[in-house]
């Protein structure tokens, strides 16, 4: 992150990114969600009914910038990894 980012920037860029790679490469529906106050959070659908949504969230975790979704993590660095990992994560649910 440079001086001039503000994190609230940086978190809505990196979900925005997986946003845009979910739909591309994992054919996977999400909503990226931008409210007026707190923090940017992507939404994505799981597969079974009834249907829930798997949250998403982009954290800075000790100046590393990490992907948190249910019990997992990844790292903001390799989209394409993060974006198999929570297609994965709301088919298998």
């Amino acid at each position: 992150m440079s001086a001039d980012q503000r994190p609230h920037a940086v978190r809505f860029g990196l979900l925005a990114d997986l946003c845009l790679k979910l739909g591309e490469r994992q054919q996977c529906t999400s909503m990226l969600v931008h409210p007026s106050r707190g923090e940017a959070v992507l939404w994505v659908p799981e597969r079974a009914w009834p249907r829930k949504w798997l949250g998403v969230a982009a954290v800075d975790h000790r100046g590393r910038w990490l992907y948190a979704f249910g019990d997992q993590w990844s790292i903001t660095g390799d989209v394409a990894e993060a974006a198999a990992r929570v297609a994965w994560a709301v088919r298998a649910r």
